[in-house]
């Protein structure tokens, strides 16, 4: 479409219906059939008075001038800061709204790729707020102040500040607060997007939800942090729950916010944790689910889906620290884990010993490669389980599955767009969907959800 025949204008004012939502949450106006207006808090179905923000070749962005026939489930959270910063698109749907949208969405994404699978109901968290014992979250000096909270999605260099971030557990949100506070008392150097000169970037926090252990992990710029000896002896004092206090050296200036280089700066070099009943070391590095609640949910639920028996081998593919592995090694006779990062696979041997688990072996590999191998020594696995990033699976990692042939495999996501593009994949494998694609909700207010599905190898 040449520039000049756009059918919008910048900062037009236009009224329309929304007819889509995409699953970074935004809602969909069409200006005409080939071009679509993408608005933050806007949901199906309503009616809205909206002025366009950016006009490109393809599609716009708009914002939400107001409300002029509103969804049922709509609600007035009080809360638009969290808009402006992009964390959570669905804080004005009330959670049952949530929920069913979330249904919506994974059916959506299914039937983009030509599958109509049954998909349930999307379980709900208990706590729909206040769930995730992980943040991280930049430190910058703006108006004469120092300030943390997030970018806003419309000046990416400026800080939307927070005191409450909603979907934190509070007290990460108060351990975050005083870090603030000792920073700005001790006046220490911050970094600069503009300059590329400062040291402080990024604060990490971690809390055990069951051991309460507080990880503060400081993100910096250059390799040493002036004044992080006064910092550290003030931190001590304040934060009483205290277990790990650690320096990141992070030179990049992309969006990785953490890199491997990890120093102590006073207490462990980890936390400890327990789900089902495991305890789990989490390290700065680790990957550890961030709604602790819904993640016991979610793993009985793909333990149960795996039919598992006393005499099973399981495989865990991407197993990370062994979070799924581990909890299901006491439902059978074996599980075998594969992770490409080393320290990860660190961790879960760490894990095996700590829980004394005798039947679990985890080694670090590309997961298709020692997939192969497992299979040319003759290991017959009946049920995999893989949990990739959002990302999902690689045609390669599905080729070794069905090489390897196992009965079953649970396939728990993140991503319902890379999740039905794989099942699609898997049913010309040789396997079927087994049961609904089944809906977790570990990520209230935001647009994300996790999936649960079955697949099993059709018989010939």
């Amino acid at each position: 479409m040449p520039r000049n025949t756009l059918p919008v204008k910048l900062n037009e004012v236009k009224i329309g219906v929304v007819v889509d939502i995409l699953h970074n949450g935004m809602g969909v106006v069409l200006v005409n059939e080939n071009y679509p207006v993408k608005i933050t808090n806007a949901f199906m179905g309503e009616k809205i008075r909206y002025r366009l923000t950016q006009v490109d070749r393809l599609s716009a962005y708009g914002e939400v001038v107001e409300i002029l026939v509103a969804h049922p489930e709509r609600i007035d959270a009080g809360k638009d800061y969290l808009l402006d910063a992009g964390v959570a698109p669905y804080i004005n749907l009330s959670y049952a709204g949530q929920l069913q949208l979330k249904q919506w969405q994974v059916q959506q994404a299914f039937g983009a790729v030509g599958l109509t699978p049954t998909i349930a109901p999307t379980i709900g968290a208990k706590h729909p707020a206040h769930y995730r014992n992980k943040t991280v979250v930049p430190i910058r000096r703006q108006a004469g102040a120092v300030m943390t909270g997030f970018f806003d999605r419309k000046v990416k260099t400026q800080l939307v500040p927070m005191q409450d971030y909603y979907l934190n557990d509070s007290l990460i949100d108060q351990t975050v607060g005083i870090v603030r506070e000792v920073v700005a008392e001790l006046d220490l150097a911050i970094y600069d997007d503009a300059t590329k000169q400062g040291a402080l970037q990024y604060v990490m926090v971690r809390r055990g939800y069951y051991s309460h252990e507080l990880m503060v992990v400081l993100v910096s710029y250059e390799p040493d942090l002036p004044g992080v000896e006064q910092l550290t002896q003030r931190l001590v004092e304040r934060l009483p729950e205290l277990t790990s206090l650690i320096l990141n050296y992070n030179p990049r200036t992309t969006n990785q916010q953490l890199t491997g280089d990890n120093r102590v700066l006073w207490g462990q070099a980890a936390i400890h944790d327990t789900l089902l009943g495991h305890d789990f070391i989490i390290g700065p590095n680790s990957f550890y689910q961030v709604n602790p609640e819904t993640t016991e949910t979610l793993y009985q639920l793909a333990a149960r889906l795996g039919q598992l028996q006393p005499t099973d081998v399981a495989i865990d593919a991407y197993s990370g620290i062994g979070t799924i592995g581990l909890s299901i090694a006491d439902q059978v006779a074996k599980v075998y884990g594969v992770e490409v990062v080393e320290r990860a696979v660190a961790d879960a041997q760490i894990n095996i010993k700590n829980n004394q688990i005798t039947n679990a072996e985890y080694i670090a590999a590309d997961a298709p490669e020692q997939m192969h191998s497992w299979r040319q020594v003759g290991l017959q696995p009946d049920v995999v389980f893989v949990d990739p990033p959002r990302r999902g699976l690689t045609e390669k990692l599905m080729d070794a599955v069905a090489y390897m042939a196992p009965k079953r495999m649970v396939y728990v996501s993140c991503n319902p767009v890379t999740m039905a593009r794989d099942i699609k994949y898997m049913l010309n494998l040789g396997y079927h969907l087994e049961g609904p694609i089944r809906p977790l909700d570990q990520f209230p207010q935001t647009a994300h959800v996790e999936c649960v599905a079955a697949l099993v190898q059709t018989k010939s």
